[in-house]
């Protein structure tokens, strides 16, 4: 049905549809035309369109008659009311259709109900309302005085916004005699102006001329608009610049920073413009090295420093200053700027280190010579003064020389390399000068090593814990020594020291490794047999003579489990573990059958056995005490049990692997007449058991507490006789720890602590050698600097040897002070000898230069011994002396010209050195200039560029030729090749040489010869002369005389449209018979094209090339004229113009445009397919098939594009049935493509909101819903919520919720329940209760506010939670009034373990809250009865006496587990009674007896439980006392505790889930927490293996 319902929908909308199509079709096509002036007022009527379209005017307002436009400010509007149109603002049309000829403005008018859209086109008629405008209101032209009649020049047209006849018609110039106006008319692009030059121009006589350009159009009355042109007359070159000083001198400091103004020269120029302009440079005859040391700004004439100015270089510098125009044949002048150079103390001293020993012994003596040290100051007097100091807190200190600058490095005390191995000294060298400068040098000196030091152990003395049982040969531990001497005097080497003493003999079993104090044991140790023993180590170092000491070692011996338990009772007379007991047959249950005794050799948990049945006949007979050893009955014994039973026991120790025996016994049962002479044997024998087992129990008391009082004096003995180290036995911080540790006793012996482990070991420690991986070493961190070994065996010799040190130290210095003032007398001596020797330069190498050693007077037998040798900082030095004859040779050629660059005189000074006594000897060579160079020019080749117009007279200087020779050997005079244009001049300037000057003798004539080649030589006075050559090769420079002219009459071209920007048009080409600047050709746009051109293309200066600047359009324009302008760039440049027409091609290039109009946003989902939901309109600016616009869109959506009656109109309609639900919103992308080739396409994309209707129920988010409420609820609080969801919206998806109410059972329980009909929270208008109703369920309706509203149910289950809300009920006993009370009688002579009652009871609830417990809440006496806390079972705990009461009351305490529990109390009152039989008096008296010595051996043995308790009590408090005077606080080796007291010496660690627990004494961590139940002897020490937070406390 709803299919069927849904297709007549669907076909009712596609006939909607198409009678909209076909309406449309018919309405559409109506077209107006109306026309108005521009500027007319707002508010004038256009038209009146409903009129027109003969559209009724009543209707235009429910309609919607309006004007559809994209701007926010629309040109019309249409009036509702009278359908008339309006002009809605001004209209400027030449602001609406710029470039327009007809201005038409298209409008669309869309009316609804039905859909009608109408064009209507508004043409703006033009009026004269622009006067015309030039682009610039001043222009200014510069042109040469030397221009001639007839030049154009080209101006920018004025523009006039109107049209037609309102354009602009003419220009007129205003009247002058220099200047007339040309006209160029251009068709469309309207008038271009010509400047044209009808007169000559004089500058002198005019400079500028003042113009006035006026054009008009051609309205009536017309109007006009203005230019200004200026034009300056420029100027021709022919004044030379003038300096305005004769003579230029100046005073320069060295040093100045680069950029320092030196001087300021000034030259003038007659001339105007370039001309005038002047250019400052240096000469081309200056030095090149004073071209690196000064620079001159070309526009200020400004001297400055460009290179650093060395008095000691040059004192005075004489610098050519060339001044010249800018004109394009610059003229020029020179002057000469004399600088002279004032010295300041800018050189700091040099030092200089000579015959340097890096190394000396830590023994040396004081004045024991290191190294030479020179100083040296390239100043002079007082600034050449130099003093050497250094630092006086070294060993070492400076000895002045009498040769001036010499000092010697001595050392001044004794040294300890141990101490300080290195001293890096720091030697300050300061001048006189003023400021004073200084420099350092830093030389390490490396102090070698004796051996003055012995070995020290690690620790003293050692002590070391072995585990008994190790193998032989194999390492047990090691010591270690250290030697804080070096290389060999460090190298140790370690044995035992022994001798005929007890301890020395046991080492005759223990080994060393002599190199790294390895111990090995050569037999196995046996705990029983030795417990611990001591020798000595003693460790050598390798020195010479060697040193050594030694160090305690003391050794104990760890108990491991190597015993097994010895049986000592029953054992047979072959010595096996057997025997046989008799008991009579009507004993009854817990008779003492006998006890099994036994002993381990093993101390500890190794000597701690425990007992177990292993083998018996009957279980339920007999029973075994596992500590104590004792067989009891379980039973009475029957008539079928057999006479003869056999019981296997086994005892074993608790080694971590325990060791076991087993023992027999042999158990027969008698009948009790035969057993009664018996049982006074055994009894008599039971008795010296017992009273045996009493006296060991009295013994091993005695001796604990004698043991007990000696640790007492013993602790306190060490607590008064404690040094000042910190010795601490808290627990170490151990961050790696992973409490992996289950039980751990720890001790200290020595500087180490140790702790007996589990399997597994803390991480950071070591493992003890021999003690099978159970002891740990633990790291001590309570020092950090290294331990000081002291004599400790002999008082007193640390304080003779000091004093016996001090003494041969005082005798010492005295000695060196006698040889150090020896030495300077010495050097003193010996330092002041100088030679002197002349060479010259390029001879061969191992020429001799001289005998030095006879010149000075040295013994040549000693040179090689002390090792004479020349001292130079260079790698490849000149000179070299031979140790065997002390000649001075030469051991590579000189160039004098490479050595002494600048010096008349060319000096080498050498230092040479003997050692052994230390001397220093300077010698000079002087190296003589022989002529082995020639003349040489910086240039081979010259060229100098002269324009033809150049006077005769003109001096071009040259740069000079250099030889690097000096004296007579340098340039002496220079000639130049003949020729009749040029000759040669020469200048002098003393030290820098002859400067040949190049002059004009006859005119040059650039037509009869463009170039001239010369040949400038120069020649040195050697004999035979050598010389050098340059070539000159003058260019005769143009002056502009030729115009542009390009190489075709016509340049025309084709372009598409929409080119790309840099596309290539066409290449102009014009040349220029001139030559250089004159001749170069440089090409633009003329001035006269208007601003739209220019903004269109652009033409490349140099080539000419005209390229696209922005897009081209055909639909702006077919056809654009483009005027090219050709200039030289000479100083008055000549130029030629030509007009480019460029044709343009139209392409497919305009994409098409949607426009959506009417547009709906939001559509109800319930709308019949084709409904109307917007119109498209399309639009494509080209034409044809350009412009043909075909629309579609996806076909995967309920919509779809109906097309119009007029063209490119389109209407978007719904396809099928709509549901929000499923899709909210549609995002149609429509697609419109023209015809073109290749074809263009847009995209426009509308967003389609489906509006809701009420189509959906609510929905709960659970069905059903199920609830766990808790009994004894709060009434009118909530207790648990439904929740509904609706998929529609707003008001559609508002939910309410109510209770659906019957009459059932559930139904009516739902009175008690009300729901929030907004939140859906239900509330309890009652409490309920679990033992009354357990669960129920009801239904709950939700429903919407839609119209019609839409509703959904669901069932709602809800089950009752049980709460501890009933107490315990007394079941027995009850008495007859009804209270828990009833009486119990038993005979007085029953056993222990008696039955008497049994308490029951009941509680209503479930579950732990239903669980019950027993307590006994008073009792007579304690000691008499028992109850089960589970059963409730009474039970005697012992058999009744005499003395006991005869009635005894008992309160029993039930309660339940619930969270808060409840409880009951029952009173049980136990009487008792004689029995009717009794046992023989016998039997009597043996079971009294036996109980009364049972009772001695447990009081024995309680007081001896005590005292050991009170003795392990009393070790930790005084232990605690001991670690609580530690400085230093050290934390528990597992844990990271800062605040850990450290008071637990014995502790038992084990894990459960992620805690950690320790049983401990009376105190507790710090930061632990106690875990309840555990009577505060259990810690859960805090877990820091990961970072989560502090454990919370348990309380």
């Amino acid at each position: 049905m709803e299919q069927r319902k849904r297709d007549r929908r669907a076909a009712r909308g596609f006939l909607f549809g198409c009678v909209v199509a076909v309406l449309l079709w018919s309405v559409v096509s109506a077209q107006i035309r109306y026309s108005i002036s521009e500027e007319i007022n707002e508010g004038t009527v256009v038209g009146n369109i409903a009129k027109d379209l003969g559209i009724d005017k009543n209707t235009l307002k429910d309609r919607k008659y309006r004007i559809v436009s994209a701007s926010a400010d629309p040109l019309f509007h249409v009036n509702q009311n009278d359908g008339i149109l309006y002009v809605s603002r001004k209209i400027d049309r030449e602001e609406v259709c710029a470039q327009s000829s007809t201005c038409l403005i298209n409008l669309k008018t869309v009316l609804e109900n039905p859909l009608e859209v109408h064009y209507v086109g508004v043409e703006v008629m033009d009026i004269n309302d622009h006067p015309p405008v030039f682009p610039e209101k001043m222009k200014t032209f510069e042109i040469s005085e030397s221009v001639l009649p007839g030049a154009r020049f080209q101006l920018k047209p004025s523009r006039d916004p109107d049209s037609g006849s309102f354009s602009v018609q003419q220009y007129r110039l205003s009247p002058n005699d220099h200047f007339r106006l040309e006209v160029k008319d251009r068709g469309k692009d309207g008038k271009i102006p010509i400047l044209v030059v009808q007169k000559s121009l004089d500058r002198e006589s005019a400079g500028s001329h003042s113009l006035v350009l006026t054009a008009l159009d051609g309205g009536k009355p017309p109007k006009s608009g203005s230019m200004n042109i200026l034009i300056n007359v420029l100027d021709v070159n022919d004044n030379a610049p003038v300096f305005t000083e004769d003579v230029y001198s100046v005073m320069l400091n060295e040093n100045v920073p680069i950029g320092t103004t030196v001087i300021q020269v000034n030259a003038t120029d007659l001339d105007d413009g370039l001309n005038r302009e002047v250019i400052y440079s240096f000469s081309n005859s200056m030095n090149q090295n004073i071209l690196n040391l000064f620079d001159v700004n070309p526009s200020t004439g400004q001297v400055t420093v460009k290179g650093s100015i060395d008095y000691e270089e040059e004192d005075q510098y004489v610098v050519e200053i060339e001044a010249s125009d800018k004109g394009p044949v610059p003229l020029t002048t020179e002057k000469s700027v004399i600088i002279k150079i004032v010295d300041i103390n800018d050189n700091a001293p040099e030092i200089e280190v000579t015959s340097f020993s890096s190394s000396i012994p830590e023994d040396s003596r004081p004045g024991t010579t290191v190294a030479l040290i020179s100083v040296n100051d390239l100043d002079s007097g007082l600034n050449g003064k130099v003093i050497c100091s250094m630092d006086e807190n070294v060993p070492f200190m400076l000895s002045p020389s009498l040769e001036d600058k010499m000092y010697s490095l001595v050392t001044k005390f004794p040294m300890d390399r141990e101490k300080q191995s290195q001293y890096d000294l720091t030697i300050l060298a300061k001048d006189a000068g003023q400021p004073p400068l200084s420099s350092e040098k830093t030389i390490s000196v490396v102090v070698s090593d004796v051996n003055d030091n012995s070995p020290e152990f690690s620790l003293s003395p050692y002590t070391f814990y072995v585990t008994e049982g190790n193998d032989p040969g194999v390492s047990v531990f090691s010591v270690k020594a250290s030697d804080r001497d070096e290389n060999d005097n460090a190298l140790i080497s370690y044995h035992i020291l022994r001798d005929g003493s007890k301890d020395n003999k046991i080492t005759s079993f223990l080994n060393i490794n002599s190199d790294s104090g390895e111990i090995l044991a050569l037999k196995s140790f046996d705990f029983e047999t030795l417990k611990t023993f001591q020798f000595q180590a003693v460790a050598t170092d390798c020195g010479t003579p060697s040193l050594s000491s030694n160090v305690t070692v003391n050794v104990f011996i760890l108990d491991q489990n190597d015993n097994a338990p010895v049986i000592l009772y029953p054992v047979s007379s072959n010595g096996s573990a057997e025997g046989v007991e008799e008991i009579p047959r009507n004993v009854n249950a817990g008779h003492l059958v006998t006890k099994v005794r036994a002993y381990d050799a093993d101390i500890g948990y190794n000597g701690w056995l425990l007992f177990s049945l292993q083998e018996v006949t009957d279980h339920s007979l007999f029973g075994l005490d596992r500590y104590t050893g004792q067989i009891r009955t379980l039973r009475s014994f029957t008539e079928t049990d057999e006479a003869e039973h056999k019981l296997v026991i086994l005892v074993k120790d608790n080694g971590n692997v325990s060791l076991s025996a087993t023992a027999t016994v042999i158990v027969r049962l008698v009948e009790p007449k035969e057993a009664f002479a018996a049982s006074d044997v055994q009894s008599s024998t039971k008795d010296d058991e017992e009273n045996n087992v009493t006296l060991y129990l009295m013994i091993t008391l005695g001796s604990v507490s004698l043991l007990f009082v000696i640790s007492i004096i013993v602790l306190i003995a060490m607590q008064c006789s404690k040094s000042t180290t910190d010795y601490t036995s808290k627990y170490l911080q151990e961050t790696n720890y992973d409490g992996t540790l289950c039980h751990s006793i720890q001790y200290r012996s020595g500087d180490k602590r140790y702790m007996l482990v589990g399997p597994r070991m803390s991480i950071g420690s070591t493992i003890v050698p021999g003690s099978n991986a159970n002891t740990l070493v633990l790291p001590d961190r309570r020092k950090t600097s290294e331990e000081v070994t002291t004599f400790s065996n002999q008082p007193g010799i640390e304080n003779r040897v000091f004093a016996l040190i001090m003494e041969q130290r005082g005798c010492e210095v005295k000695r060196t002070r006698r040889r150090w003032i020896g030495c300077v007398v010495l050097l003193w001596s010996l330092a002041a000898a100088d030679l002197r020797y002349s060479v010259s330069e390029e001879v061969n190498e191992g020429t001799v230069v001289g005998n030095v050693a006879k010149d000075l007077g040295l013994d040549k037998s000693t040179l090689t011994y002390r090792k004479y040798r020349i001292v130079s900082g260079g790698t490849d030095p000149r000179f070299r002396v031979d140790q065997n004859d002390g000649i001075l040779y030469v051991s590579r050629k000189i160039d004098r010209e490479d050595v002494c660059e600048r010096s008349s005189t060319c000096l080498i000074s050498l230092k040479t050195v003997l050692e052994n006594p230390l001397e220093v000897h300077y010698i000079e060579v002087e190296v003589t200039d022989i002529n082995d160079h020639s003349p040489s020019f910086p240039e081979k080749n010259k060229t100098l560029e002269i324009s033809e117009s150049v006077l005769p007279g003109v001096r071009i200087p040259l740069k000079a030729a250099r030889d690097p020779d000096g004296g007579p050997f340098s340039v002496q005079q220079y000639k130049l090749s003949p020729n009749e244009h040029f000759r040669l001049e020469v200048k002098d300037k003393g030290e820098d040489g002859k400067i040949p000057l190049l002059v004009v003798q006859k005119s040059l004539d650039r037509e009869t010869s463009a170039t001239h080649s010369l040949v400038l030589t120069a020649v040195d006075g050697g004999k035979p002369a050598k010389s050098g050559e340059m070539n000159i090769l003058v260019n005769v420079l143009d002056i502009n005389d030729n115009a542009p002219v390009f190489s075709k009459d016509i340049y025309s071209v084709m372009l598409n449209e929409n080119t790309v920007i840099g596309t290539k048009v066409i290449q102009m080409n014009a040349t220029d018979l001139d030559d250089g600047p004159n001749g170069d050709v440089v090409y633009s746009l003329s001035n006269s094209m208007s601003n739209r051109i220019l903004k269109l293309f652009d033409i490349n200066q140099s080539t000419g090339e005209i390229t696209v600047k922005s897009s081209i359009d055909y639909e702006e324009k077919d056809k654009y004229e483009i005027e090219i302008e050709a200039s030289d760039k000479g100083l008055a440049p000549l130029a030629t113009q030509k007009s480019v027409i460029i044709m343009i091609v139209d392409i497919n290039d305009n994409a098409p445009e949607i426009e959506v109009t009417s547009f709906s946003s939001s559509i109800p989902e319930d709308s019949r397919p084709g409904t109307t939901v917007a119109l498209i309109s399309v639009n494509d600016l080209d034409s044809g098939l350009n412009g043909k616009v075909i629309c579609s869109m996806d076909e995967n959506v309920p919509f779809m594009l109906t097309p119009s009656t007029k063209d490119k109109m389109y209407s978007l309609v719904t396809k099928s049935p709509l549901d929000r639900e499923k899709q909210l919103q549609y995002d149609l992308t429509i697609l419109a493509k023209d015809a073109g080739q290749p074809p263009l396409s847009s995209e426009k994309t509308i967003s389609v909101v489906v509006s809701d209707v009420n189509d959906n129920s609510p929905e709960f988010s659970l069905s059903p819903y199920t609830f766990y409420v808790t009994e004894g609820n709060d009434p009118g609080v909530s207790v648990f919520s439904v929740k509904a969801s609706d998929r529609d919206e707003n008001d559609n998806a508002l939910i309410s919720y109510h209770i659906l109410r019957g009459g059932s059972k559930d139904n009516k329980i739902t009175s008690f329940l009300n729901i929030n009909s907004d939140s859906g929270e239900i509330l309890a208008l009652k409490c309920f209760d679990f033992e009354t109703l357990k669960t129920f369920q009801f239904q709950v309706v939700a429903t919407d506010c839609g119209t019609p509203s839409l509703s959904s149910n669901v069932t709602v289950n809800v089950f009752i939670l049980d709460q501890n809300d009933n107490a315990p009920v007394i079941l027995y006993p009850v008495s007859s009034n009804g209270s828990a009370e009833g009486v119990e009688e038993i005979p007085r002579n029953v056993n222990a373990g008696h039955l008497v009652t049994k308490v029951r009871a009941y509680d209503a609830d479930i579950g732990y809250n239903g669980w019950l417990l027993f307590s006994l809440q008073e009792v007579t006496d304690h000691s008499l009865f028992g109850l089960d806390r589970y059963t409730g079972q009474i039970r005697t705990l012992r058999s009744f006496t005499e003395t006991d009461e005869a009635e005894h009351k008992l309160v029993i305490l039930v309660k339940d587990n619930g969270n808060v529990s409840l409880s009951a109390t029952a009173t049980v009152i136990v009487r008792l009674v004689e029995p009717k039989e009794a046992f023989a008096a016998s039997d009597v008296q043996n079971s009294a007896k036996v109980d009364e010595e049972n009772n001695v051996t447990l009081y024995l043995m309680i007081t001896l439980g005590s005292v050991s308790l009170l003795f392990v009590i009393s070790i930790i408090v005084l232990i605690a006392m001991q670690c609580s005077k530690s400085t230093t606080d050290y934390t528990s080796k597992y844990l990271q505790e800062t605040n850990y007291d450290g008071t637990l010496c014995h502790s038992i660690q084990y894990r459960s889930g992620d805690k950690r627990y320790m049983l401990v004494g009376p105190r507790m961590s710090i930061g632990s927490t106690i875990v309840p139940g555990s009577n505060a002897n259990t810690l859960v020490l805090p877990d820091r293996r990961g970072t989560s937070e502090e454990v919370r406390k348990m309380i």
